[in-house]
């Protein structure tokens, strides 16, 4: 070896340590050099040592990647509610709900439905606001959520898309992939609804994520639409 070489490598070891596949081609040489009716103990170290360091790498990777994600969803609710509050008449509500937020969320629609108890909703919610805002019958947002199934309902559903997930979003402007269906109460329960948000990505929403900075949306909306429906 030459000495300016190994001055180098004697000056900074790190140089082989920090190289993988360095210090995996030394430890086989070792193995060579001993035969094979040798098993060098210190070689079995390194290498569950190097497993052990890998896993840890990957968990952190995902630690990190998971944090980013809730703090990039934290910051677009934020900002949606934000833009909620400036908002000053349903017209604009509903604009906004077709374009800004659409933007903010990182979604491709967002539906608000609610049931119709009697005929005091439908006359306060104009025809042309559909299908941003819609009128059902009574029941509708129970057998959506659950999807015809006898389980109770849940305030928050996340799931791929589904035939009956297509029929409500049949008038996007893209087909919706995945969805989240959000329950809405308006004065007092007097007026059940739901909000739901449509993607083209398949795993955009899934079971298991976390659903508290959607309920706030949620509720902002609710108070929102108060505001010009009760």
């Amino acid at each position: 070896m030459e000495e300016t070489v190994r001055a180098e490598l004697l000056a900074d070891p790190s140089i082989i340590l920090d190289d993988q596949e360095l210090m995996d081609s030394l430890l086989a040489a070792t193995d060579i050099k001993l035969g094979t009716n040798v098993v060098d103990l210190r070689h079995v170290a390194m290498n569950r040592l190097s497993d052990k360091l890998g896993e840890l790498e990957g968990t952190h990777q995902s630690v990190v990647a998971a944090a980013y994600q809730n703090l990039l969803g934290t910051k677009q609710i934020h900002q949606g509610v934000i833009q909620l509050l400036s908002i000053k008449s349903l017209d604009e509500f509903v604009i906004c709900l077709k374009s800004e937020l659409l933007k903010t969320l990182s979604v491709d629609c967002i539906f608000i439905l609610l049931e119709k108890p009697d005929g005091s909703v439908d006359s306060l919610i104009p025809t042309n606001y559909g299908p941003s805002i819609q009128i059902v019958m009574p029941g509708f947002v129970n057998t959506y959520i659950t999807q015809g199934g006898l389980t109770e309902l849940s305030k928050v559903k996340l799931r791929k898309a589904t035939s009956v997930t297509n029929q409500l979003f049949e008038n996007a402007s893209i087909k919706i992939e995945s969805e989240a269906c959000v329950q809405l109460n308006l004065d007092e329960n007097q007026i059940k609804g739901m909000i739901t948000f449509g993607s083209s990505d398949a795993n955009f929403f899934e079971p298991g994520q976390g659903t508290d900075l959607l309920k706030f949306f949620a509720s902002a909306c609710e108070k929102m639409l108060e505001r010009w429906i009760i």
